[in-house]
C-alpha cells in the first residue's frame, strides 16, 4: 500500500498489479456502468498512454492499462506512470513502470488505483530516463 499526502492529510491509496477481465455478469445495468478514459503523450524518445475503467464512485476501483513505447535508438530507458487528482484537486503520482529493451519495443501494465478521497481525473506522466535521472516527459490528463 502507497501512503499519498492529500491536502494536509495522509490517505490510503493503493495500486497492485492484477489482471484485468471484462466478462458478462448478471447486476443490474447501474451497477454493471463503466466509463473509460484514455488519457496520452509523446515526448522525445517515448510515446504512451493510461486507460482507465471506472465506475460512478470516485472511491471505487479503478482498472488501469498503462504502455510505454521507446521511440529512440539513443541508449535510454523509457518509463510510464499513472496520474491522479483526488477531490482537492491535489495530483497523486503512482509508482513509475520501466521499459528497458530498446528501440521500438511497447511495454504494457494492468493494474488497479483506488483512493479513500476518491479519484476525480486520470492521467499519464510518460519519461525518458538516464538511470534514476529524468531526461524529459510529458503528461497527459483525459
Amino acid at each position: 500500500m502507497l501512503n499519498a499526502k492529500v491536502m494536509g492529510r495522509t490517505c490510503g491509496v493503493l495500486l497492485a498489479a492484477s489482471a484485468f477481465t471484462v466478462g458478462a455478469t448478471s447486476t443490474s445495468s447501474a451497477a454493471a456502468a463503466a466509463f473509460t478514459k484514455t488519457a496520452s503523450c509523446s515526448t522525445t524518445g517515448a510515446s504512451g498512454s493510461s486507460v482507465s475503467v471506472y465506475g460512478s464512485d470516485p472511491r471505487g476501483e479503478v482498472a488501469v492499462t498503462l504502455s510505454v513505447k521507446d521511440t529512440s535508438a539513443d541508449g535510454h530507458h523509457v518509463r510510464v506512470r499513472y496520474l491522479t487528482k483526488s477531490d482537492g484537486g491535489t495530483t497523486v503520482t503512482w509508482p513509475w513502470h520501466s521499459n528497458t529493451d530498446g528501440n521500438g519495443t511497447t511495454k504494457v501494465w494492468e493494474t488497479t488505483a483506488q483512493s479513500s478521497y476518491g479519484i476525480y481525473e486520470k492521467g499519464v506522466q510518460i519519461a525518458r530516463f538516464e538511470g534514476d535521472t529524468l531526461l524529459n516527459s510529458c503528461t497527459g490528463w483525459s
